[in-house]
């Protein structure tokens, strides 16, 4: 079995999930992955240093214009010849497919890792278009199977749930709430949908109130964006309380100094980052977006507030960390949740389930 998955270079969650695909599928015998990266501005020596530390085997091609890009991965396809082309995301879920057919790839998969993307008409043209090709469509969660339906597409739809390294985050040493000596954290790319805004204002509120509470943001990005967060963050003069951290390897680590987690975002596919956080044992406080809420049962394993509601968001904030030691059966709940649910092998084996499915088909 040959595999090739197609994915932005931009090392979001969308490349996450293929890196963990092949790393786990790459322990098969008689099984070949190949990477290839879309090559953007985040494409960085240093992240492509951890692709050669998994001995994951990897191209960059050019990301100049869509046009070279199906050129290029056309010639890669014709020479690699893969059995399964798996191409990730918008748009290079458009452009690895155009390629694959191109190549004669034998079949074609398309994962949607997103619930709302910038689909002009022809771009919606052209997936409806490609699904007549493609031999299933997968979703990374069951909000962003519901919003493929809307698409009237031609290829049948599945939803595979995404999923983590639960041996990674969490463990037998977690720290208590009370114990952690950080107070919010945040994972996210720099980019509007992940709104960022809305936890600054909430902070900015509850500063306001005396309560000044310590914030760490890890990830970069839109850099428009990222000024917009920093310039915020500058006239509500909250420099003092917000460590900015662009890259880390050790998120793992970071999360269990952390005693609560924010994911503000607008929408999502599915975030890994909360996951992350809800088996690193932090309260996670998420807003009801479409994959972020359903990893949530408020209350329960965690926070929702309105999307964009920076007072509930404060209010839910103080809240928790005025009694932090209130909420540890709460984090234990999240945790067995994830574990049970939402660990990447499940999530692996049920890709190489379907690739096998396909094979099957030659």
């Amino acid at each position: 079995m040959k595999v090739l998955h197609f994915v932005t270079g931009g090392f979001s969650g969308a490349t996450k999930v293929a890196v963990d695909l092949i790393t786990a599928h790459n322990q098969i015998e008689a099984t070949k992955n190949l990477l290839v990266l879309r090559r953007k501005k985040t494409t960085v020596p240093e992240k492509l240093v951890e692709l050669d530390n998994k001995n994951i085997d990897y191209r960059v091609i050019t990301g100049t214009t869509h046009l070279a890009t199906v050129h290029e991965l056309r010639r890669l396809c014709e020479q690699w010849q893969p059995d399964i082309l798996v191409a990730h995301g918008f748009p290079e879920h458009i452009l690895g497919r155009q390629a694959g057919l191109l190549a004669k790839v034998p079949h074609l998969v398309q994962v949607e890792h997103n619930s709302k993307e910038r689909y002009t008409p022809w771009k919606l043209y052209q997936t409806r278009k490609l699904s007549r090709s493609t031999d299933k469509v997968v979703a990374v969660s069951k909000g962003v199977a519901s919003e493929l339906s809307k698409q009237n597409l031609e290829a049948p739809v599945q939803a595979i749930t995404n999923g983590i390294d639960s041996h990674r985050y969490g463990g037998t040493t977690m720290l208590p709430l009370v114990e952690r000596p950080q107070d919010l954290i945040m994972v996210a790319r720099y980019a509007k949908s992940k709104d960022h805004v809305t936890l600054i204002e909430a902070l900015y509120q509850l500063k306001r109130k005396g309560i000044a509470l310590s914030l760490t943001l890890v990830g970069s990005g839109r850099k428009r964006y990222e000024n917009e967060v920093h310039s915020l963050v500058k006239r509500y003069n909250l420099g003092s309380q917000i460590s900015f951290i662009k890259y880390s390897n050790e998120v793992d680590k970071l999360l269990m100094q952390h005693k609560a987690f924010v994911m503000s975002s607008r929408f999502e596919g599915l975030n890994l980052s909360v996951l992350e956080a809800m088996a690193s044992g932090c309260v996670v406080i998420g807003s009801q977006a479409i994959g972020v809420e359903e990893l949530i049962n408020d209350g329960v394993d965690g926070f929702l507030f309105p999307i964009g509601d920076d007072k509930v968001l404060a209010g839910i904030i103080n809240n928790v960390l005025s009694d932090p030691k209130a909420y540890e059966q709460l984090t234990t709940t999240a945790r067995k949740k994830v574990l049970s649910s939402y660990d990447k092998k499940q999530v692996t084996q049920a890709y190489y389930d379907l690739f096998q499915q396909l094979l099957e088909k030659l």
